[in-house]
């Protein structure tokens, strides 16, 4: 304990019982006592506390890459969504030449028509 071996250990608590006396000794016991455990308690708190911190800045951590990984998804979502809507504008815009052209076919046969009955 402390690096003491047990001879020196006899040795100081023989001189602290000589010094003491047998009144006021077993208050200084229960005082040591009392001291070693309040340290030991605080000792005790501040691990807890120190532990508390390390889970708080892994689970920041972790909260940190899954934010990373929300927008990286967000974005991939975005881009799949423009793709899809262009895609559908492409198609609307394949429509809608369809239709021109169809207009355009109907208008150049009504007008071959209206040549036709004039020149009748």
């Amino acid at each position: 304990m402390f690096g003491i071996g047990f001879f020196e250990f006899i040795v100081i608590a023989i001189v602290i019982i000589i010094f003491l006396g047998p009144d006021k000794l077993p208050e200084t016991i229960i005082k040591v006592v009392k001291t070693f455990k309040s340290i030991s308690k605080t000792i005790n708190e501040a691990k807890s506390v120190i532990e508390d911190e390390i889970n708080i800045e892994v689970l920041k951590e972790e909260s940190r890459k899954y934010r990373e990984l929300l927008e990286k998804d967000t974005k991939n979502a975005v881009k799949s969504f423009s793709l899809e809507e262009f895609k559908e504008l492409k198609d609307s815009a394949a429509e809608i030449n369809s239709a021109i052209d169809e207009l355009k076919t109907e208008e150049a046969k009504s007008d071959k028509t209206d040549e036709e009955k004039k020149s009748v």
